[in-house]
């Protein structure tokens, strides 16, 4: 097993249960939205755990955190000074990480129990991206109760629940698109993170006709989603397969209307879940009640 030091002491690594990830998970996830680099982040909540509560490093939450350090990248990590003058320092390893395969290859039942399912569904989430009438969007991660919010209002526009959420997540996003709303506008970051939740990846809004069409999926971006809403590992082929259809649709119908495809897998970088969409509650926007865009005809 490997090994990684924090504050100067070297800690093995044991193999976790996913109830661990699920819980780092938990604790991790929104407050990247403060902007903290994940690397700080991770190496706070291990030298506050291992400090001020005294936790040994064999507990299951500290070996969580070390791990999907480790699986970024990170050999080492410590946290130096006190108060306002404490600083935290990590150092890149040279042992293999999630960069050296395929993001696929790190959902299976061993890379959850090492740490590489959560370390790469944080990837992947900090690193997306959705293009809006060909216009680069960076998804931001936002605090839950704004999500939540914006996520009641998206359940609105899903007048059938036999139609794939990304049409509602897509024609709420238009919608706010439409009354003028910018990058600033935190409805819209949130309804753009909802919209990424869901995979989708390009999406052409036409506001003088109230219509809109979804171009491209994130295959990586579902896989993330799957692991974060706690799919079981069977389940995530299947995540993979919906964004394959829907992207295989979106190309069949740029074929035959002489479109070049705009959308596509969406690689991401490094640069860190997703929330229940069924029953959520929120204070409605103040946007009043809009003409729902309309899926256009192909």
């Amino acid at each position: 097993m490997p090994t990684f030091t924090l504050n100067g002491t070297a800690i093995e690594l044991e193999p976790q249960t996913r109830e661990s990830f699920a819980w780092l998970a938990g604790q991790i996830y929104r407050r990247l939205h403060e902007g903290a680099p994940l690397p700080a982040l991770l190496t706070v909540f291990a030298h506050e755990g291992t400090t001020t509560q005294g936790l040994p490093t064999s507990d299951a939450r500290i070996q969580a955190i070390l791990w999907t350090l480790w699986q970024i990248g990170i050999a080492s990590a410590r946290v130096e000074g006190e108060g306002d003058k404490r600083e935290v320092k990590w150092d890149k390893g040279e042992h293999a990480n999630i960069d050296t395969r395929p993001i696929i290859e790190h959902f299976t039942e061993e890379g959850i129990k090492e740490g590489r399912a959560l370390a790469a569904g944080l990837v992947v989430v900090a690193g997306r991206h959705i293009k809006v009438n060909g216009i680069e969007m960076h998804v931001k991660i936002n605090n839950f109760e704004l999500i939540k919010a914006q996520a009641a209002e998206m359940e609105k526009r899903r007048t059938d629940p036999k139609h794939d959420p990304a049409m509602a997540a897509a024609s709420y996003l238009a919608e706010l698109l439409a009354q003028g709303a910018d990058q600033n506008d935190l409805r819209l970051r949130a309804a753009i993170e909802l919209a990424a939740d869901l995979g989708i990846r390009s999406l052409f809004v036409d506001a003088a006709t109230r219509q809109l069409r979804i171009d491209g999926f994130n295959e990586q971006a579902a896989l993330a989603a799957a692991y974060f809403q706690g799919a079981p590992v069977e389940q995530f082929q299947s995540a993979i397969n919906r964004a394959q259809v829907l992207n295989k649709m979106a190309l069949e119908s740029a074929q035959k209307s002489g479109r070049a495809p705009t959308g596509g897998t969406g690689a991401v970088h490094p640069q860190a879940g997703t929330p229940d969409l069924v029953g959520a509650a929120g204070k409605p926007g103040n946007h009043g009640q809009p003409t729902p865009f309309k899926r256009r005809r192909r």
